[in-house]
């Protein structure tokens, strides 16, 4: 069987799949908080720029099922497919581009995240138009004005994505300067883009004029994490990239970087990868990783991940070991498929892998039945409130840690005075029954458990509580916060 007709087949389950999940799961919190930005539409918001926002209030316009506002991002990830697969084929050749397609699909996080919208889902489709305008640059000797203009239009778009699409603009200027060097800055064409790409991201400055620029001091305290760099949270990261994205791709990813580092064909790709991969291993040693934010230097990698695969496959030994890391690879991703599409799994109380996202839209109901009118839901942090905020809209959902978010900007903070309902979530560690001495008076109203078998998933208590007394003022994001870390 030919590696193309491969491909095809496992591209065909794969895109089944992802229809199968988009239609049947409910919203992770990320998804959650990003349709809010949907229904409030803005600007910019707290701590993202508003491009997730802006698509899904077009969404919105048709539907509001969960279905519908994951087939933008299932879009936007199809693109970039394509995109990925055109960019191998020219640069490496038809099988590599085959390849590099296998092991997206192959990679345990994968058969998730593009299904879903957050921000790395335009973000990754602007990455991939970046590297092919760039090429268009180089081939032309930067002559064509419109593609400066493109390539001004796409690191815009990168700005509206994510913060961190700043990489992005870094990998873009070297890239540039290894191309003309001191003639690139007598190229017109770049002062164009960066002027394009300046109005572009105007939402986000005149959004944050208004608001303090809470927004870059959010990501700066954000990004600063602990004081200290912890060698021990570095290797935490490193091992949850080995289990997110496949030892096939961990493991040939770190050879790829060291084989290719003199290949002038790889050189663009890790020009724009490496920033990416150097930036969150350096913030994951002081407190600040998730497994996806890596995710857009990852696809980078694929290609030359996939050339040297099939460049050592003349090696018994070599081609011996990348079958055994592709097995591993395609068991973890396995294991996160029987998940996704049967998750009528039991394991021990409270420790499901999808628990996170079941009980939600029922707690809900719940609370929407037993609410009156006026009444706030109190919540203890803000990921429950996105899903509540979501699934109870337009109830005002006031979160009760100490810190100034978007839930504080768009449903205020709570105030001394304040009645509602108070919604209680056990986990493995129990409930937070302490807040319930943050009120004047609670009584419980109603309980619901969330089991799969005889197996507790979620746990939810709703009290109705009144005169809220508060624990002091929440802390916004300031200098004097930031300069505090």
């Amino acid at each position: 069987m030919s590696l193309r007709i491969i491909t095809l087949s496992f591209l065909g389950l794969y895109s089944l799949l992802a229809l199968l999940h988009a239609w049947s799961l409910p919203f992770s919190a990320d998804e959650a908080h990003y349709a809010l930005y949907g229904s409030f539409l803005d600007w910019s918001y707290f701590d993202h720029p508003p491009m997730v926002g802006w698509l899904q209030s077009i969404a919105l316009l048709f539907s509001s099922s969960e279905f519908s506002l994951r087939v933008i991002p299932i879009i936007l990830s199809g693109l970039s497919l394509c995109v990925l697969f055109h960019l191998a084929k020219k640069d490496f050749g038809e099988k590599t581009a085959q390849l590099t397609i296998l092991l997206f699909i192959s990679a345990p996080i994968l058969q998730v995240l593009p299904f879903g919208m957050i921000p790395e889902t335009p973000l990754i489709l602007a990455g991939l138009l970046n590297i092919w305008i760039l090429k268009r640059i180089q081939i032309n000797e930067g002559h064509q004005l419109k593609d400066w203009l493109l390539l001004g239009l796409i690191l815009g778009a990168a700005g509206l994505s994510k913060y961190t699409g700043v990489t992005l603009a870094v990998s873009t200027f070297i890239v540039l300067y290894l191309q003309f060097k001191a003639r690139l800055f007598s190229q017109v064409g770049l002062y164009l883009a960066g002027i394009i790409a300046a109005i572009c991201i105007f939402p986000v400055l005149y959004w944050n004029m208004h608001n303090d620029w809470i927004s870059f001091l959010y990501q700066l305290n954000h990004s600063a994490g602990k004081s200290e760099y912890s060698l021990a949270a570095a290797l935490r990261m490193q091992v949850t990239q080995f289990a997110a994205f496949g030892p096939l791709i961990y493991i040939v990813g770190l050879l790829a970087i060291w084989k290719l580092r003199a290949n002038n064909g790889a050189k663009i790709w890790l020009i724009f990868a490496l920033p990416i991969l150097i930036l969150f291993s350096i913030l994951s040693a002081k407190g600040r990783s998730l497994p996806h934010w890596t995710e857009l230097g990852v696809i980078f990698m694929l290609p030359l991940i996939a050339k040297v695969i099939l460049s050592s496959l003349g090696s018994k030994i070599q081609k011996r070991i990348f079958i055994s890391l592709a097995s591993f690879s395609l068991l973890l991703t396995l294991v996160v498929q029987v998940l996704l599409t049967y998750p009528k799994i039991a394991f021990d109380d409270y420790r499901h892998p999808l628990a996170d996202l079941m009980g939600w839209k029922e707690v809900s109901s719940r609370i929407t039945s037993l609410a009156k009118e006026g009444d706030n839901v109190f919540i203890p942090n803000w990921s429950h409130a996105s899903r509540v905020a979501w699934y109870a809209r337009p109830m005002p959902v006031k979160v009760l840690d100490s810190r100034f978010d978007q839930f504080d900007l768009w449903f205020g903070s709570a105030e001394v005075g304040d009645s509602g309902i108070l919604l209680l979530h056990a986990d493995h560690k129990g409930f937070k029954e302490k807040l319930l001495k943050q009120f004047s008076h609670c009584e419980f109203k109603d309980e619901l458990e969330i089991k799969i078998e005889s197996s507790y998933v979620n746990y939810f208590k709703l009290y109705r509580c009144d005169h809220y007394m508060g624990t002091g003022n929440k802390e916004a994001v300031t200098k004097e916060a930031v300069n505090s870390q």
